[in-house]
């Protein structure tokens, strides 16, 4: 089995990686460009045994992340001018507001308690009963 020759990516190759991830082309674009063969792309962006990222897999990631804080520093000040679409994709896509741990098997409980009520106001809205060692609620 004869060994694989690895090419020393230069900077101005790992700044071109960096800037096409940044732009949101796909890996196979970024390997063309570089004119590395797909087991050449593959052995580049292997972790070191140290267990960092290797060079070319730190420049896909840094870009990525750029391009991801270009998106939503957008969509942040698009949010800000009164777009509900942009606050609706901030809060799904990024934030993932109303989801949970990922546990879809548990049921969900939401409880809105409005504080500015009294207790009287409070208590015509629920039922609140309590019995020893049991609390119940009725609608």
């Amino acid at each position: 089995m004869s060994r694989l020759t690895l090419p020393d990516l230069t900077t101005k190759a790992l700044d071109a990686a960096r800037l096409l991830a940044q732009e949101g082309c796909r890996e196979h674009t970024i390997r063309r460009a570089l004119g590395l063969t797909l087991p050449q792309w593959k052995a580049l962006k292997e972790d070191t045994e140290a267990g960092e990222l290797s060079p070319l897999a730190l420049a896909l990631e840094e870009g990525r992340a750029e391009g991801a804080g270009d998106i939503i520093a957008f969509m942040k000040k698009r949010m800000g001018e009164g777009s509900e679409r942009a606050a609706e994709f901030l809060a799904d896509r990024v934030f993932q507001l109303g989801r949970g741990d990922g546990n879809a098997d548990v049921p969900r409980v939401a409880i809105f308690i409005q504080a500015a009520m009294s207790p009287d106001e409070y208590a015509r809205v629920i039922a609140v009963q309590q019995q020893p060692g049991v609390l119940t609620h009725e609608r």
